[in-house]
């Protein structure tokens, strides 16, 4: 099963959001089968999906564009694949995965999420979209939806699209109740 992962790859993050997506990396390598998908990056959270699936022995694909291509070189373990445009990345690693997890982010990740949300709501994408959220860093994401759905931007509906954890054993339950575990 493939993992998408999106999330900082600023290093200079507080640890405490690098603690939170290490409780999560070391339950997904558990699992039969689980391979990797994230935006081929050695540092920060994406660093740490890496060397995580690295000593695990799992497969790990890369997504990058051409403008951070040159970290490849940095991730010998991983295939990768690079893109003209971070449109055409986000694309690719949707729907290459089965599951899709938002860690602690800035910019990049807060627009994967909602490109990802955008897909799968709008074309019927059978994909699992997952906010795992341990430390709160989502609040303001989550607040945003909710405005938008108070001012009838959206609807309530929306939350059908994707689901949220604070912790791995909620995650691994929304895994369970997907039928993906």
């Amino acid at each position: 099963m493939k993992f998408t992962i999106s999330s900082s790859s600023n290093d200079s993050i507080d640890n405490k959001y690098k603690e939170s997506a290490q409780h999560l990396l070391d339950y997904l390598v558990t699992l039969d089968k689980a391979e990797l998908n994230w935006g081929s990056c050695s540092i920060s959270i994406m660093g740490l999906c890496y060397d995580a699936f690295m000593k695990a022995n799992k497969p790990i694909h890369g997504y990058t564009t051409k403008k951070y291509a040159d970290d490849i070189a940095n991730l010998p373990g991983a295939d990768h694949k690079v893109f003209d445009t971070t449109y055409d990345l986000k694309k690719n690693i949707l729907y290459d995965a089965d599951v899709i997890i938002c860690l602690a982010g800035g910019t990049g990740t807060v627009s994967e999420f909602f490109a990802h949300l955008e897909e799968i709501r709008s074309n019927d994408a059978n994909k699992l979209l997952v906010i795992y959220d341990e430390n709160h860093h989502f609040d303001s994401t989550l607040s945003l939806i909710d405005d938008l759905i108070s001012r009838s931007f959206n609807n309530s509906s929306i939350y059908n699209y994707f689901k949220v954890a604070h912790n791995v054993n909620e995650f691994e339950n929304i895994l369970k109740e997907a039928r993906i575990i």
